[in-house]
């Protein structure tokens, strides 16, 4: 089978939109809401926001059942690592830097087996097959059973706690059983040497065991570079990166550096973009946030951030090209107020105007405007998205935290989004959203609220900074 044959396959599925368009609102919600240090967990944890989507798009092999003879032709792991698209693995499989692993664990008539392992910077990878009568794809779904199709935890002890799962791929059919993959990662700068990975499978496609592991790995050899570099912001000098070093690992490069943001930006962001001296961009990965102060009116973080790219031996410096983006959290507004009425963003010139509400049977019907939001600049899909994105929550049910924000975790459950939002003036972004309420005999329009995410429309007008050039000689 061709490329062009699985994209013919892929092409056929249907897209199921509202539910990964709810995935990835809930993960944003809930994202927004626990920057700060990372919450490391031995426990496997769901990725919010892209890992929600991708999960939903996926379906652990579910949806490309049509394929999966793919990898029964080709060397088994080199092949795990490609269909999966796992670029850090790929990559050290090419060099010759993945130790193949032949342990086993049985329980309930199925057998795992970890095939190989690597342990690269502060990422350790690893792939396993699922073999036995009683491993299916088509179990998955009947306890409950995660969309990868199965579970597992790591041990509970201080040191595990620190690694976290990054990436679990869901199954795919071989010819000789299923076969997934995983990454870990730890944000620490002093990582040992040689480590023991200590992983329990609990259950596999809806067969529940204990199939208990103690993965040995070596870390591949990096270099540290301690280098200087800071960029300022000309617009307000509050917002800065310092650069403090790179670390060069064989298919790895993580970069350590520090963000200073102004009080009233707490939630904003200086992402990066990473470029070699010869124009080749490094691939993200994710960043982890290992401390944050906030002192004088201002918050530094301290930032690890990995790229599943590795810099050349003979590359003399990078371009790194900074930008901030601005958020800020939802803006609250009741709906017990006569038409129309204004909803006016917390910390930008954006707003909408409420122009009408109705009410037929248990579904609001909301009519409104965007106003200050240039459509052309930002793009007519990122308008409509932040349209799609206003919620409906009854006032009962709104959480406020400690520090008087918004605690999106109590509310993610409870709020209401439209299918989608409909434009009905093309001269001017306005819209109409459909809230449809279930389970309430008695709806009274004036006990219900709108939480508004106009951080949408400010993340998406990210403001350059100036690049840093970091001396790697």
């Amino acid at each position: 089978m061709n490329k062009q044959d699985i994209n013919d396959e892929i092409n056929k599925i249907e897209f199921p939109r509202n539910e990964v368009m709810n995935a990835i609102n809930n993960g944003i919600k809930i994202g927004r809401r626990e920057k700060g240090m990372k919450n490391k967990s031995g426990l496997k944890k769901v990725v919010a926001a892209s890992s929600i989507a991708a999960s939903a798009l996926l379906v652990s092999g579910l949806l490309f059942a049509p394929v999966t003879n793919v990898l029964a032709s080709v060397p088994i792991i080199g092949a795990i690592y490609d269909r999966f698209s796992m670029q850090i693995g790929y990559e050290l499989f090419e060099s010759n830097l993945i130790t193949q692993i032949n342990d086993e664990a049985k329980s309930n008539g199925i057998e795992i087996t970890i095939t190989s392992a690597y342990y690269d910077g502060n990422v350790i990878g690893l792939t396993f097959k699922a073999e036995g009568d009683r491993v299916s794809l088509d179990r998955i779904g009947e306890q409950e059973e995660p969309e990868v199709g199965y579970s597992f935890h790591l041990s509970d002890g201080d040191e595990q706690k620190q690694w976290s799962s990054s990436m679990t791929t869901g199954l795919e059919k071989t010819s000789d059983g299923y076969v997934g993959a995983m990454e870990f990662d730890n944000p620490n700068a002093d990582l040992p040497e040689d480590y023991t990975l200590p992983l329990t499978f609990t259950s596999i496609t809806g067969v529940k065991g204990i199939w208990k592991f103690d993965v040995p790995v070596k870390q591949i050899p990096s270099e540290t570079i301690a280098v200087k570099g800071e960029s300022i912001s000309k617009e307000n000098k509050d917002y800065s990166i310092q650069i403090d070093s790179v670390t060069k690992g064989k298919a790895t490069t993580f970069l350590d550096y520090k963000t200073t943001f102004p009080l009233d930006g707490k939630n904003d962001e200086i992402n990066i973009t990473v470029f070699d001296d010869k124009g080749n961009r490094l691939s993200k990965s994710h960043a982890d946030v290992l401390s944050v102060n906030q002192s004088n009116g201002l918050v530094e973080n301290d930032i690890r951030e990995l790229f599943s790219s590795k810099i050349a031996k003979n590359t003399e410096y990078l371009t790194i090209k900074p930008e901030i983006i601005k958020d800020e959290v939802d803006t609250l507004s009741s709906l017990d107020k006569r038409t129309p009425f204004v909803v006016d963003s917390n910390r930008f010139e954006y707003k909408i105007q409420v122009n009408n509400i109705k009410q037929n049977e248990n579904q609001l019907i909301l009519e409104y405007g965007i106003q200050n939001a240039d459509s052309e600049e930002l793009g007519k899909d990122i308008v409509q998205n932040f349209a799609d994105f206003i919620m409906l929550i009854k006032s009962d049910n709104i959480h406020k935290d400690d520090d008087g924000q918004l605690d999106m975790n109590q509310m993610v459950d409870h709020q209401i989004r439209s299918n989608q939002a409909k434009e009905i003036d093309d001269d001017y972004p306005h819209f109409q959203s459909v809230f449809t309420i279930n389970n309430v005999k008695d709806i009274n329009i004036k006990d219900y609220s709108l939480t508004v995410p106009f951080g949408i429309l400010s993340s998406n007008t990210p403001i350059e900074m100036e690049p840093v050039i970091v001396e790697l000689k």
